[in-house]
Formats: C-alpha cells, sequence, structure tokens
C-alpha cells in the first residue's frame, strides 16, 4: 500500500516575537487531502503557526516544506500563492473599491506582467462570488458591508486564488450562526473536492463536527494530535483550556462535544 503523502511539513520551527518565545522547535506534519483544525487557548500560537506556514512570518530556526521537499522559504512569492492560499484573522480592505474588484485579487499570481484578467480569471471570480454567496453585492463597494459580508467577500477571494491548500485563521468571525455553518458546509464540500484546508478554530465542537483531525496547542507547543475521537477528552479539557467540562456524543454528527459541567445561573423561584 502506498503511503499517503504529507501536504505540510514543519521541522524544528522556533518563532520570536520581540525576543519572546512564541513556538519553540515544533514538529508537526498535516495530512494531503483532509481538514485539520488547530484548537487551544488564546496565545498559544495558532495563528502564529498558521501564518509561518503561509510565510507571513520567518522562523528562527525550521523549515516548512509542501510534500517534503518544497521549501516554502525558498520559493518565489507567487509560486507558493499558486498553491497555498490563507485568510488571515485580521484583513485590512482597500477603500474605494467594489466587491469584485476585490475577489479579482485572488487571481494575482497567476497574471502576466501586464496584470490583465484573462476570461479563464473572469470566469474563477465568478465561481468563487457564487461559492461564498456574495454574487448579490458584485458591484456594491465594500466599505457599505458589514462586517459578515466582508467577511464573506475575503472568503471569495481565497476561493479565486484556487489553490489545492486552504489556511483559515477564524473564518466564522463576524458571521451570524446561519452564515457560520454554511462557511462550514462549504469548507467540507471544498475537502471533497480535495483541497487540504488548516483551521484555527475557538468553537471547539464545530472543531471536532467539521475537522478530520484536531491539532490541540498549548503554550507554542502541540499537546497532542489526532482523531475527535480520540483525543477529545475530559481531561484535555481540563488540562489544556482549564475547562471542567463533560464530552459526551453529539447526536447529529456523533462526533465529541462538550457541556460545561457547572452553569451558574439562578433559579426560577430565585429574585434578582
Amino acid at each position: 500500500m502506498q503511503t499517503q503523502q504529507h501536504a505540510i511539513t514543519l521541522s524544528d520551527i522556533t518563532i520570536n516575537y520581540a525576543n519572546k518565545c512564541i513556538i519553540e522547535q515544533l514538529d508537526l506534519t498535516i495530512k494531503k487531502g483532509e481538514i485539520t483544525a488547530l484548537i487551544g487557548p488564546n496565545g498559544c500560537g495558532k495563528s502564529t503557526l498558521l501564518k509561518s506556514i503561509n510565510r507571513l512570518l520567518t522562523p528562527k530556526t525550521g523549515c516548512v516544506y509542501l510534500d517534503k521537499n518544497f521549501n516554502v522559504h525558498q520559493q518565489a512569492s507567487n509560486k507558493v500563492a499558486q498553491l497555498m492560499a490563507m485568510l488571515p484573522q485580521i484583513t485590512q480592505s482597500p477603500e474605494g473599491i467594489t466587491v469584485k474588484t476585490l475577489v479579482a485579487f485572488g487571481r494575482a499570481p497567476y497574471l502576466n506582467q501586464f496584470g490583465v484578467l484573462r476570461q479563464h480569471d473572469h470566469q474563477k471570480v465568478e465561481q468563487a462570488m457564487q461559492q461564498a454567496k456574495v454574487s448579490d453585492l458584485s458591484d456594491q463597494y465594500i466599505d457599505q458591508l458589514s462586517g459578515g459580508q466582508l467577511q464573506r467577500v475575503w472568503i471569495a477571494l481565497v476561493l479565486a486564488q484556487d489553490t489545492d491548500i486552504i489556511l483559515l485563521d477564524e473564518p466564522t468571525t463576524y458571521l451570524d450562526i446561519c452564515h457560520q455553518f454554511e462557511l462550514l458546509n462549504l469548507m467540507v464540500e471544498l475537502n471533497r473536492q480535495g483541497k487540504t484546508i488548516v483551521v484555527v478554530m475557538h468553537d471547539l465542537n464545530q472543531a471536532c463536527r467539521y475537522a478530520d483531525n484536531l491539532v490541540i496547542m498549548k503554550a507554542g507547543k502541540v499537546i497532542t494530535k489526532g482523531y475527535p475521537e480520540d483525543v477529545f477528552t475530559s481531561k484535555m479539557l481540563k488540562d489544556v483550556f482549564n475547562f471542567d467540562a463533560l464530552v459526551i456524543q453529539d447526536p447529529e454528527s456523533h462526533t465529541p462535544m462538550s457541556i460545561a459541567r457547572q452553569v451558574n445561573r439562578p433559579h426560577k423561584d430565585q429574585v434578582v
């Protein structure tokens, strides 16, 4: 049987911010063709790790490889951008442009020296807007959009880039509950089309429901990784998140889900 290749390999990664070590000597492999969720407490290094994969941060030591031989920090930016797209946690939107213009920026890695969109590029832009459900916003200016609408436009830009690997840093930010699940279901559909997805998530139950694998981090280190059924336990939640919770089976997805053991709320007959 052929051994499955890894889409992403991080070897001996150390990352510092202002002389403070955020991640130290981290090794991690992420399988091709699966959804991997990075979870952990605030400040544990999840977003930092994602940025290092996408070259937004250069590690002090170590290397990031695609398929074990493509060192992303030794390649041209447009070459990497044709293989890997990222939606960061914080985005800065240029003023005075329409939704369609912003989404079209996703085609930048493929343009020639004249920067002209071809018919194929326009088709990718239209397809991405349809997938992200922002086609009806195409001609609106982005500074007229709500936070949730703008988030979906940024997702469309990532989709227009049309890469095999998609990195998402808290993609459900600003989205209401309906659009959260629309996005997560889109993530699954993209994965079924063969895309490898690495996503930072704060909603632990959504991570268990939608991810094939969990990478659980604390204080810049990978504490454990594996299938949600194997690693998402009450003990892990207590050790990593200091969260006292009962882990049960989600009645819909049959994946693990957590329920807080104690809820401090008054009884009906208690005066408040």
